[in-house]
C-alpha cells in the first residue's frame, strides 16, 4: 500500500461528490478545482464534442439538457427493465437506454455509456484533482454507497472506481462512514441514530458505540427519497400556479423545466434561512410573440405542507427501524443529520419532537461522510485501528415456486456473514440446478431486486454450498468441488427479471395443472428439497 496519505475517502453523491484524506490523524477535505469542497456529480457532452465533469457540466445544463447527466446514482447497478428504471423513465431531460447486458444506460450525444462508467468519469476527475492537491499519484480509495443499495449497485460502484483507474478498498455504507467522522477516538460509550437525507437517498442506522468498536445494530433507508423529491414538490407546484395564471404548460419545454429545477432548488435553499421567497425567472416562454415572465411566491409554510409526506415517511422508516432492535427513540444519546436536505428547518423540527433532542451539532452534513471514509482508509493496517460491524440492509434470497421469495441471509445480519447448506437434486436427472437470487423486503420475487442466477453442474447435488457476504456486503457464492475443495460460482446474469418471473409463473401454472392444487401451493423436486433444507 503506497502513502496513506494518498488514500481517498469518496462520497459519491447524487448531487454532489466529496473527497478526503488524511493527514497527522484528522481527515481533511480536498478542494476542487473550483476551490469548493464539494464537485457537482454531472457528466456532459458540449456541443463541440468535449466530455465534460463536475462544475463546468453543470454550468451548461440549461442550453443542453439532454446531454447533460445527472442523478446517475439512482440508475447504477439497475436493469432496464426493473420497475424502478422504467418508473424513471421521462423524469430526466436525457435518454434512459438499455445496455448492452440489459442494465440501465444513457445516450451522451451517439454513444451510450453505462452508468459505471459515467460514475467513473466523476471519479477520474477527482482522482486528477486530488493528486494534484496531494502531490503525488492516487490510486486506492474507500468509497461510500447508500446502506441501502443492494450487490448489484455496490458491484456497479466497485466497478466504476476501476474504470476510474482506483483500487477500491472497501465499499463502506455512508451512514456508517458518518458515524466513525462523529465518534472515531473519541472513546465514546452510547448508541446514535444517523439520519442520512442526501440528494437521492434516505438512510437510517443505529449504532452501538464502545471506544473505537462502532457496531451497525440495525439499518433501513430508501434508494428513492432525497432532496430531488423535495426539489419536485416546488417544480409541480410552480408548474400548476404557471399554468393557471397564464394557461400555459411548460413540461414540454426542456430549457424552460431545466430553469424551474434549478429555481426550486435555489428557493428550498433559501427557506433554511428566511421564511420567504419568490422564484422569478424572466422569459420563461413566449405566448403569440409576447414574452411571459414567471413568478411564484413560495413561503416556508407551503414548502412545509408540500412535502410533509416526504419527512414523515423517513420517520416512519426511522420507526421501523429501532423497533427491530426494540430500541426506545429516547435511548439514542444521539442524533447525527447527514445530507444537505436535513438541513430543512422541518426536518430538524421533527427530530427534536421525535427523539426528545435536538441533532448533534459539530457533524457537518456535506463533509462527514467522506471524512468517515478517509479515516476507514487510513485505519487499514495501523496496530490501533477501528473495529467496524456493519450489517445488511436487505435480505437475500432464491425465487420458489410461484414466485415466492425465500431469505437465505437476514437482514441485519452482521457482516461479514454466510450460510451453508447442501445442494439438492437437480429437477430431472442429468439437468443444471438452476438458482434465481434476489435481494428485498418482499414475499415476492417481482418486488424485489434480480441479482442473478447459478448454473450448477447436476452432479454436484449433495456437495456443500456456501452464501457468503464479505464485509463490503457484497455477496460471493461457493461449491465444496470433488477434487478441487471450495469452489466460487459465478452469478449469471444473462436472463432477465422479466424472463425469470414468466419461468416462475410458467413453472407454477404447470405443477397447478398436474396436481391440482391451488398455485404456489405445490412444491416438488428441487424446490421442496431447498424449502426441507433450509426449514430444517
Amino acid at each position: 500500500m503506497g502513502d496513506k496519505s494518498r488514500i481517498l475517502g469518496i462520497d459519491l453523491g447524487t448531487t454532489n461528490t466529496c473527497v478526503a484524506h488524511v493527514r497527522n490523524r484528522v481527515a481533511k477535505m480536498v478542494p476542487t478545482d473550483r476551490g469548493n469542497l464539494v464537485l457537482p456529480s454531472v457528466v456532459a457532452r458540449s456541443a463541440r464534442g468535449d466530455l465534460l465533469v463536475g462544475g463546468i457540466a453543470k454550468d451548461q445544463m440549461l442550453t443542453n439538457p439532454k446531454n447533460t447527466i445527472y442523478g446517475a446514482k439512482r440508475l447504477i447497478g439497475r436493469q432496464f427493465n426493473s420497475r424502478v428504471v422504467q418508473d424513471l423513465l421521462g423524469h430526466f431531460s436525457y435518454e434512459i437506454v438499455e445496455g448492452p447486458s440489459g442494465e440501465a444506460a444513457v445516450r451522451l450525444g451517439d454513444e451510450v455509456y453505462t452508468l459505471p462508467q459515467i460514475s467513473s468519469f466523476v471519479l477520474a476527475h477527482v482522482k486528477r484533482i486530488s493528486e494534484q492537491f496531494l502531490g503525488g499519484e492516487v490510486t486506492e480509495a474507500v468509497i461510500s454507497v447508500p446502506a441501502y443499495y443492494n450487490d448489484n449497485q455496490r458491484t456497479a460502484v466497485k466497478e466504476a472506481g476501476r474504470l476510474a483507474g482506483l483500487d477500491v478498498k472497501r465499499i463502506v455504507n455512508e451512514p456508517t462512514a458518518a458515524a466513525l467522522a462523529y465518534g472515531f477516538n473519541r472513546a465514546l460509550e452510547q448508541k446514535i441514530l444517523v439520519y442520512d437525507l442526501g440528494g437521492g437517498t434516505f438512510d437510517v442506522s443505529v449504532l452501538n458505540l464502545n471506544a473505537n468498536v462502532f457496531e451497525v445494530l440495525a439499518t433501513g433507508g430508501d434508494t428513492f427519497l432525497g432532496g430531488v423529491d423535495f426539489d419536485n414538490r416546488i417544480v409541480d407546484y410552480v408548474l400548476e400556479e404557471f399554468q393557471a395564471q397564464t394557461r400555459t404548460d411548460l413540461r414540454q419545454s426542456p430549457i424552460a423545466m431545466q430553469r424551474i429545477k434549478t429555481g426550486a432548488e435555489a428557493a428550498k435553499i433559501d427557506l433554511t434561512l428566511i421564511p420567504n421567497v419568490v422564484i422569478e425567472l424572466p422569459y420563461i416562454e413566449e405566448h403569440k410573440g409576447r414574452p411571459l415572465d414567471l413568478r411564484i411566491p413560495l413561503s416556508r409554510e407551503q414548502l412545509n405542507s408540500l412535502t410533509a409526506d416526504l419527512v414523515d415517511r423517513t420517520f416512519a422508516i426511522c420507526d421501523k427501524v429501532l423497533g427491530e432492535k426494540g430500541i426506545s427513540p429516547r435511548e439514542i444519546a444521539e442524533v447525527i443529520l447527514v445530507g444537505g436536505q436535513s438541513r430543512m428547518p422541518l426536518v430538524q423540527e421533527k427530530i427534536r419532537e421525535h427523539f426528545g433532542r435536538p441533532a448533534r451539532k459539530g457533524v457537518h452534513p456535506d463533509e462527514c461522510v467522506a471524512q468517515g471514509a478517509a479515516l476507514l482508509a487510513d485505519s487499514f493496517g495501523s496496530l490501533d485501528s477501528l473495529t467496524l460491524l456493519d450489517a445488511l440492509s436487505m435480505p437475500i434470497g432464491i425465487a420458489t415456486t410461484g414466485g415466492r421469495f425465500r431469505k437465505i441471509l437476514d437482514r441485519n445480519s452482521t457482516i461479514p456473514c454466510g450460510r451453508s447448506f447442501r445442494l439438492p437434486a437437480p429437477r430431472q436427472a442429468g439437468a443444471e440446478i438452476v438458482m434465481d437470487i434476489f435481494q428485498g423486503e418482499s414475499d415476492q420475487v417481482v418486488d424485489n431486486e434480480y441479482l442473478g442466477t447459478l448454473r450448477i453442474d447436476g452432479a454436484l447435488a449433495g456437495r456443500k454450498i456456501d452464501f457468503k457476504l464479505s464485509e463490503e456486503c457484497l455477496l460471493s457464492v461457493v461449491i465444496d468441488a470433488p477434487d478441487k475443495g471450495p469452489t466460487p460460482v459465478e452469478l449469471a446474469t444473462k436472463d432477465t427479471p422479466e424472463t425469470i418471473k414468466e419461468a416462475l409463473a410458467e413453472d407454477d401454472r404447470r405443477r397447478q395443472q398436474s396436481s391440482g392444487a391451488p398455485p404456489g401451493e405445490v412444491r416438488s423436486g428441487f424446490l421442496s428439497s431447498i424449502r426441507r433444507i433450509w426449514s430444517g
